[in-house]
């Protein structure tokens, strides 16, 4: 018995130790970035721009639809009256008719290039919601120190940004040695397909392979991080999939009165709620690198947890399961979305459907999802299957341990009181995917700080940025155009 005693007690021991000597060794160095100072910026220059871009209405309504054709190239135009320098001296390539593909010869063929990219369209303004905005959707009126307007968060100002920061260094006589690329697609916010698509497959079809890549993404979070308060530059180093599958099941239309054990519907619904209670595994993998980039900022009790998952991991899990935000960064999700059937109250239903969305976390694929709804629904009356045009596996994670990424983390320090920075994975999708055949760096981050009621906006009413942000914006794509040039 005294065996066992001393036994269990040098377990208990080499435990804590283990423990301690992972939490102690949990985490990354914090650098501080050297700067060099910027060239003088227009602000208001951009403002202007910003604002102007936002009253072209660039509007994506659907799936397999593009803004309607005058408004891209009303938008086009302001971009060539407004920056003349970058009309002057980039070559300016129409893809597809609509996309937008400008490129700045560098002065050294032998290095591979950059990209930067931007999207030209805008998502709708629901018109039962026009009484709710302060000022109108598309005025880009500049009051109370913010740009208001639908674009003017996602994406136009960083669009608007990039081509500011160009004409800037272009104006100081900057001759980049690296080729950089601007790549405008026109519909992003219904999947990029006919732009970002086609400006990809045409740099494939060339030979290009880019060295890295920048395009939206997270940006720089107030409290949004479990155990830290301040500030976080969040950098999108990989992005989930996005399936989105079709549920079907087919009844027999009669007389309400004489049902069968179920209808159609209540097959599919049953299918359906199956499904929400039955979610895709947890994975922390990805929280847990992004936290160890911040672990000098947490608490000594958090820290622990993150460094010694393999024991506190369930913990860890029900933290984070907690809030919606988190939640998402931690698995596949599972929404449904959609869902209707039968025509009148009396009448048996003699079709339901469904569509549900699937963000789908690295290292897993859609054929893994599809395999879970099989298994989990196990009703060979519910009949499924994608929906080709919204349907794509994960972008596999870039490296942070290149110098690529850290000029991106010295740009965003720089800009932004050396904030700290962090990799992590955008839930949303993106036009990078596209270029991610052709680019092994691809990084999604927007320079701006935001906390949640104001991201809230996005896609949202009253849409807007300030003028603050705004200069900052120039500032952090001058800082990064430059290091990534040579």
């Amino acid at each position: 018995m005294e065996t066992v005693i001393w036994v269990v007690i040098a377990a208990i021991i080499l435990i804590i130790a283990v423990v301690l000597v992972r939490t102690i060794t949990f985490g990354e160095k914090h650098r501080v970035a050297s700067d060099t100072p910027l060239p003088e910026v227009n602000a208001e220059r951009f403002v202007q721009s910003l604002s102007e871009a936002v009253q072209c209405q660039t509007i994506s309504y659907g799936e397999g639809t593009i803004p309607e054709g005058s408004t891209l190239e009303q938008l086009q135009a302001v971009l060539k009256k407004r920056y003349p320098l970058v009309h002057q001296s980039l070559q300016l390539e129409k893809v597809n008719e609509y996309g937008l593909l400008y490129t700045w010869h560098g002065s050294n063929p032998d290095l591979k290039p950059v990209l930067f990219s931007a999207h030209q369209d805008v998502v709708p303004v629901d018109p039962s919601t026009l009484n709710a905005w302060t000022r109108q959707p598309f005025g880009g009126e500049v009051a109370d120190g913010y740009l208001w307007g639908r674009g003017s968060l996602d994406m136009k100002c960083q669009l608007v940004g990039v081509l500011d920061a160009v004409e800037t260094l272009l104006a100081g006589g900057m001759k980049p040695e690296r080729t950089i690329y601007l790549a405008f697609g026109h519909d992003e916010e219904v999947g990029g397909i006919q732009g970002a698509g086609h400006i990809a497959a045409l740099l494939k079809e060339r030979g290009i392979q880019l060295a890295a890549l920048w395009d939206e993404g997270i940006n720089i979070l107030v409290g949004a991080l479990p155990g830290v308060e301040g500030p976080v530059g969040l950098v999108g180093a990989a992005e989930k999939g996005y399936m989105t599958v079709e549920f079907k099941v087919d009844g027999k239309p009669g007389h309400a009165s004489t049902p069968p054990p179920q209808t159609a519907i209540g097959i599919l619904s049953a299918a359906m709620a199956k499904l929400e209670a039955n979610p895709l595994p947890v994975n922390l993998g990805i929280m847990q690198k992004m936290m160890r980039s911040v672990a000098h900022l947490l608490q000594f009790s958090l820290r622990m947890a993150f460094a010694n998952l393999w024991l506190f991991g369930g913990m860890v899990r029900k933290k984070l399961e907690a809030s919606e935000q988190t939640a998402a960064a931690i698995r596949t999700t599972t929404a449904v979305t959609v869902i209707s059937g039968g025509v009148k109250d009396n009448i048996l239903p003699h079709q339901a459907t469904a569509y549900v969305n699937f963000r789908i976390y690295p290292g897993q694929t859609t054929d893994d999802v599809l395999a879970h709804i099989k298994r989990v629904v196990a009703d060979e009356r519910v009949q499924f299957k994608p929906v080709p045009t919204a349907c794509w596996n994960p972008v596999k994670s870039s490296p942070t341990d290149i110098p690529f990424y850290a000029q991106l983390q010295a740009a965003i320090q720089n800009t932004f009181n050396n904030v700290p920075v962090a990799p992590f994975m955008m839930v949303a999708a993106t036009d990078s995917r596209h270029y991610a055949p052709i680019s092994d760096a691809v990084y999604r981050f927007s320079p701006y700080v935001a906390d949640s009621a104001e991201l809230k906006r996005l896609h949202g009413i009253d849409e807007r940025i300030s003028l603050e942000a705004l200069e900052k914006m120039l500032e952090f794509f001058i800082r990064l155009m430059r290091s990534w040039s040579r």
